[in-house]
């Protein structure tokens, strides 16, 4: 059984919030499932972590989640859209910060013809002091319909380094064709043998790269549709695929899982959100098929 499957059928007991959420509880941790009309899609209230997404039209999940991954408290989950936040990368410990490990609260939860709109927070607590000691306030939109709409929110009096993780689901890793990163990046592999980048960008090995001059819209395709991703605010799209020999290495991930999905991540890291105490930065993504 694909770990979709167990995560919807963990809704059947669940609470009802809306006509179209409950909030149940899969392995260790709550989460909210949706079933409406125009998408499907699940959240993890630990991390305010979107754990996949499509349309009513796919069958497919848009938004990829790891059958491997775990669901356990202070664990990162593996796949979906991980925020990762105050931090981005090894720049502090744990690596892309605490936010995706911590449990968010949900503020609102509405829908209508057009989808559902959720509201999750997170401020400075005593969950977040061994991590942070200085006091914060962050928020997650999501709509969730026949479009994907995530933003976030934050403010503080320190500087920080975010990105939304994005796992895309692919049908072949080889056929995938990513458009609109730009030629300037930064290369995050100790490899010789660099990925060929010509105004576009191909696997044909692990790529681990940070582009900072991209389109505000980016494409990925696959030979049998295309994701469009416009990203707000941001300075930069990290792109990502684990290949064979480290997929091999991670335990939650599945050895051939690289072949079924890409990460092309929404953040700001070369140039970090100067946040101020009492008013919001915000940056996020929208994804659609086209």
């Amino acid at each position: 059984m694909s770990i979709y499957k167990e995560i919807l059928d963990s809704s059947l007991s669940g609470v009802s919030l809306s006509p179209s959420v409950k909030q149940s509880i899969y392995g260790e941790l709550p989460i909210l499932v949706i079933n409406h009309s125009t998408c499907c899609a699940a959240v993890a209230l630990q991390g305010a972590h979107l754990l996949f997404w499509h349309p009513s039209t796919e069958q497919t999940p848009v938004v990829w989640l790891s059958n491997k991954t775990n669901f356990k408290k202070t664990v990162a989950i593996r796949g979906g859209v991980p925020v990762c936040w105050p931090w981005f990368g090894q720049l502090g410990n744990p690596s892309h910060g605490f936010a995706r490990l911590v449990e968010w609260k949900l503020d609102s939860c509405e829908e209508d013809e057009n989808g559902v709109d959720l509201v999750l927070s997170l401020t400075n607590n005593p969950q977040t002091e061994s991590y942070c000691n200085k006091p914060f306030s962050a928020s997650l939109n999501l709509h969730l319909g026949k479009t994907c709409e995530v933003s976030l929110s934050c403010s503080a009096d320190f500087d920080v380094t975010s990105a939304l993780h994005t796992y895309f689901g692919v049908d072949n890793i080889d056929r995938v064709v990513v458009k609109g990163l730009g030629e300037a990046y930064q290369e995050r592999l100790a490899a010789e043998n660099k990925p060929t980048t010509v105004g576009q960008l191909i696997f044909n090995q692990e790529v681990d790269r940070i582009y900072t001059n991209a389109s505000n819209r980016i494409t990925i395709t696959d030979g049998n549709r295309t994701i469009q991703l416009t990203n707000t605010n941001v300075s930069d799209v990290v792109t990502w695929n684990p290949w064979i020999n480290k997929a091999k290495s991670m335990a939650d991930f599945g050895d051939d899982e690289y072949k079924s999905m890409v990460c092309v991540e929404a953040g700001c890291i070369t140039k970090p959100l100067k946040l101020l105490p009492n008013k919001k930065s915000t940056y996020g993504f929208k994804i659609e098929l086209i």
